[in-house]
């Protein structure tokens, strides 16, 4: 049986424009003579539904957060209320670094200034994501926690800061020590702190501002790229496309597979026949997307709008489509053997003729959803489905031929 562990979400670190924040940035959106928030995204390569977040203050990823700022001429840090305004002179100082000091931003409270940091003691900061309650850290726990970071990496270590999101630690320590911790919880010695399981960690202000702004500048460039011309066939395994706008674009045949596509805008987009197995495509936008014969094993689509697409012949083995919307979609002939679609919006969807062996159809919507010729379907899930709106037509032929996209 295929292996579809790699398909795990990584936990990103996130940021939420504070209030002010969001005035600031609707008052530039303004100013600067964009229309609309849609021709704002479009303008930056960026989904609606990510600039849609930042304007509602809800959080986003932290490269399209400060793409976003970019754009709009706002100093980031400003926007989502990690230094107070004003502050920002002290923060473009920080952007280098001086012959005798290391300058570091500490991502913290709002309450919290930024740190400058002894060049010989060479400490960098990180950030661990913990899988659990952030009301449920007290100060007890906070020792409780340093202690155990303490135990494992090196004596250095130190807790300067607990934020929501999960629960986030901000660390800070040598860089032998950091790198050790790092180390340790990528290898999955390090599992879980003070009975919180580890979901992610990751070095802040490691590589210099111009590092970090290559980076990204490749992963724009890229987006750039694909929404220009068409790529059939190319080679974009593990690429970062999160939250790109790729709508309409032209992806047939190509390997994405184990590409972060999460959040990105994939409307009516070609992706016939295209390498997605283990791809993140959570809360991503593929309505009316063309993914005949696309292989989308072990694919996480928890989340996504894949509303009127076209699913013929795919293969969604062990998939997660967990609350994914697919009202209207034709899976006709589609591989669904061992998907998780609890909670999934099936209504007025073609599943005839899809493999539903091992699939979970817990708490979905399948009003109008069109069944017949399935594997994995019981009598008495049968009936279960005609109860909650579910049509049959268990007829011999092949309709996939009729239904294709003109």
């Amino acid at each position: 049986m295929t292996d579809f562990s790699l398909a795990k979400k990584k936990k990103k670190i996130t940021y939420t424009a504070s209030t002010q924040g969001k005035e600031r940035a609707e008052n530039a959106l303004k100013r600067l003579g964009f229309e609309s928030k849609s021709n704002f995204a479009e303008s930056q390569l960026l989904s609606r539904s990510t600039v849609t977040k930042f304007f509602q203050c809800q959080p986003i990823q932290l490269d399209s957060f400060k793409r976003i700022c970019k754009a709009l001429k706002l100093n980031w840090a400003e926007v989502a209320g990690i230094i107070e305004e004003g502050k920002s002179e002290c923060l473009e100082r920080n952007n280098y670094s001086s012959p005798d000091t290391d300058e570091v931003i500490q991502v913290q409270a709002v309450h919290r200034q930024v740190t400058v940091i002894d060049k010989q003691s060479k400490k960098i900061k990180a950030v661990i994501v913990l899988e659990g309650d952030i009301n449920s850290v007290n100060s007890d726990l906070k020792v409780s926690l340093e202690l155990a970071l303490l135990t494992y990496p090196g004596d250095t270590i130190k807790i300067t800061d607990i934020q929501a999101g999960s629960i986030r630690l901000i660390v800070e320590g040598s860089q032998e020590d950091i790198k050790r911790l790092v180390s340790r919880i990528q290898s999955g010695k390090l599992k879980e702190l003070s009975g919180f399981p580890v979901e992610d960690i990751q070095i802040l202000n490691e590589s210099s501002d111009d590092e970090e702004s290559d980076e990204l500048n490749d992963k724009w460039h890229l987006v750039q790229e694909i929404v220009n011309h068409a790529v059939e066939g190319r080679n974009l395994s593990d690429a970062d496309l999160s939250d790109a706008d790729l709508s309409d674009a032209i992806l047939s045949g190509a390997d994405l597979s184990g590409a972060d596509l999460s959040g990105a805008d994939l409307s009516d987009a070609d992706l016939i026949v295209a390498n997605l197995i283990v791809a993140n495509l959570s809360d991503a936008n593929l309505s009316r997307a063309i993914l005949i014969r696309a292989d989308l094993s072990g694919a996480i689509l928890s989340g996504a709008i894949l509303s009127d697409a076209y699913l013929i012949h795919a293969y969604l083995i062990g998939a997660n489509l967990s609350r994914a919307y697919l009202s209207g979609a034709i899976l006709i002939a589609a591989k669904l053997s061992g998907a998780n679609l609890i909670g999934a919006n099936l209504s007025d969807a073609d599943l005839s003729g899809a493999n539903l062996s091992g699939a979970d159809l817990s708490r979905a919507n399948v009003k109008n959803a069109r069944f017949g010729n399935n594997q994995g379907i019981s009598e008495a899930r049968k009936r279960d489905l005609i109860q909650k709106g579910a049509i049959f037509e268990d007829s011999p032929g092949d309709r996939s031929s009729i239904l294709l996209p003109h």
